[in-house]
């Protein structure tokens, strides 16, 4: 029977104010958030890595158990002009779907 350690290679990832950092990727779980890792304990934890799937990592807690941390992305800076844009086009498509219906409703 093959072990974690042959399937998910033992690393270490680092715990920050933004999250539990990987090779330049942020990931979260629940745990954290709950017991507010990013606030008070920041340094290195040991993780499960899949090598074939960057989405997740395995973090192996205090008491022997595994939990799931997923990759988080970061928010896109947008700036005003382009949200107000993103908005008349939204309100352009809803004038014309309404136009539509009454014409639908007409015939």
């Amino acid at each position: 029977m093959e072990k974690l350690i042959d399937l998910f290679p033992l690393e270490h990832a680092e715990v920050t104010e933004e999250g539990i950092v990987f090779k330049g990727c942020t990931y979260s779980c629940s745990i954290a958030i709950r017991e507010q890792w990013y606030g008070k304990f920041l340094g290195d934890i040991p993780i499960y890595v899949d090598n074939f799937d960057e989405g997740y990592i395995l973090v192996l807690l205090k008491d022997g158990s595994l939990t799931i941390a997923l990759r988080v992305t970061k928010p896109v800076d947008t700036n005003q002009q382009s949200i107000e844009s993103y908005q008349a086009q939204i309100r352009s498509l809803k004038e014309q779907l309404k136009y539509r219906k009454k014409r639908r409703w007409k015939q």
